[in-house]
């Protein structure tokens, strides 16, 4: 390993010296069975140079071989990474991810709780054969569009560290992805999602695994009232409350049992449907947000953090406001990091990069941890920009410098609408090849 590319990494100051060992790299190209040669693109060379083209905004692979100087060509730092399987790449970021999360004890946690967040989103990709077959979602009448595949995020909430990702096709259900990422979850952590999450299959799973959560109730999926002794569920076309009212805890704050549904959900086995109980107790609290520019004027809220001593409404309502920071993760990683769009034309290659970017990600968010620490605010105030400009450029100078601080923002009142004008081009609805002979005008009216 030699050039700028090793002295970057190296030079990250505390523990982000550790956060990606030869070391580690060697023992997970162990563990999945991989054997390698000693080269000049060996394993370790070849991921610390992924991250470097990642830090520098995802750029070409012709770029990478310029940023120290060296000799081999293109298409040899593409072979290597071709030789990597995709299980380093993905162990590699849990394991950095856990040991971010590690940091909580120095941000703190939510009453004795790790609080994660999923959350997700989609990005698109190189028009290739492969990918095509694979993501393709679009319906015929569409056009050429490129292929798009949906991703679930898990975010440790407290230190904005990213635990995993799992990329499906855009017909996969969210509830069916987010069971690929249970194993990272522990007993009595505290799970914070939107409303999509809200059915009694998912809740009913988290129980039986000893978590906890806080969701969003949507308004079509389950009526909620806040009547004591009314009338529940009796048959399955009942319009009515879906639950049995047990005791009150405040003014719209309450303990019910959700009955469970007659209807097995389609994105659940059957056998896993069975073995759920027939009634779950949870908490049902509603609250009106009185501050301009939110578009929700009244939310409801299921959880199943039933003591009201130790976890007062005011706090759940402040816990479950907390979860629009996963949206703003999510624009780090797609918008400012760049992650919206990748450039690996195979299905193994798209895994490797996201996961690359996972990694480049939590290093961002350790390095976020200690400067907040050294300039007295907390985390989620320092610029993430600011950070990933310092680790791009190596980290110059002896000791962390003083990041930019975000101040405390609140969405605005303005209408959410776009200013500048993007140009004004004829969207591409068939093969490009057989439209190379055609004379402009026709093009333009077939088009």
């Amino acid at each position: 390993m030699s050039g700028s590319i090793a002295q970057s990494v190296r030079q990250v100051k505390g523990d982000l010296r550790s956060l990606v060992t030869p070391s580690q790299i060697m023992r997970q190209c162990q563990s999945a069975g991989h054997g390698w040669r000693h080269r000049t693109l060996g394993p370790v060379e070849t991921i610390y140079l992924f991250i470097a083209q990642v830090l520098h905004g995802n750029t070409s692979c012709a770029h990478v071989r310029q940023l120290g100087n060296f000799t081999f060509t293109r298409s040899a730092y593409c072979e290597a990474r071709k030789r990597l399987p995709v299980e380093i790449f993905r162990e590699l970021l849990r394991e950095i991810g856990q040991r971010v999360t590690k940091q909580a004890s120095r941000v703190g946690l939510w009453r004795g709780h790790r609080i994660v967040s999923v959350d997700g989103s989609t990005f698109s990709m190189p028009s290739t054969c492969e990918l095509q077959a694979l993501f393709r979602w679009a319906p015929e009448n569409r056009g050429f569009e490129f292929p798009v595949s949906k991703f679930v995020a898990l975010f440790d909430l407290i230190t904005g560290a990213l635990l995993d990702l799992a990329p499906a096709s855009m017909r996969d259900h969210e509830l069916t992805i987010v069971q690929r990422l249970h194993d990272l979850l522990r007993p009595n952590d505290v799970v914070v999602a939107d409303r999509g999450y809200c059915t009694y299959a998912y809740l009913g799973q988290l129980f039986s695994e000893h978590l906890h959560c806080v969701v969003r109730v949507p308004a079509s999926s389950r009526r909620v009232e806040f009547r004591s002794h009314r009338r529940h569920a009796v048959h399955k076309h009942w319009k009515g409350p879906q639950s049995i009212w047990v005791r009150w805890l405040g003014k719209h704050d309450q303990v019910v049992d959700w009955i469970k549904p007659v209807e097995v959900p389609p994105w659940l086995p059957k056998e896993t449907w069975e073995r759920l109980p027939d009634l779950l107790r949870v908490r049902e609290l509603r609250y009106r947000v009185a501050r301009r520019g939110y578009r929700s004027r009244e939310v409801t809220l299921v959880t199943t953090l039933l003591d009201p001593d130790r976890y007062p409404k005011e706090a759940v309502v402040e816990l479950y406001g907390r979860r629009w920071q996963v949206e703003t993760n999510l624009r780090h990683l797609k918008a400012t990091m760049r992650m919206d769009i990748l450039r690996c034309h195979s299905a193994d290659g798209v895994y490797r990069e996201l996961a690359t970017f996972g990694i480049v990600y939590n290093a961002v968010r350790l390095v976020m941890i200690h400067g907040a620490e050294a300039q007295g605010v907390p985390p989620d105030h320092i610029s993430f920009i600011d950070v990933l400009r310092w680790l791009e450029l190596g980290c110059p100078g002896p000791s962390l410098p003083w990041f930019i601080i975000n101040p405390r923002r609140f969405r605005s009142a303005a209408p959410r609408i776009v200013r500048r004008r993007h140009k004004n081009h004829t969207y591409m609805t068939r093969p490009r090849t057989p439209q190379r002979n055609l004379p402009v005008k026709l093009e333009l009216s077939l088009n």
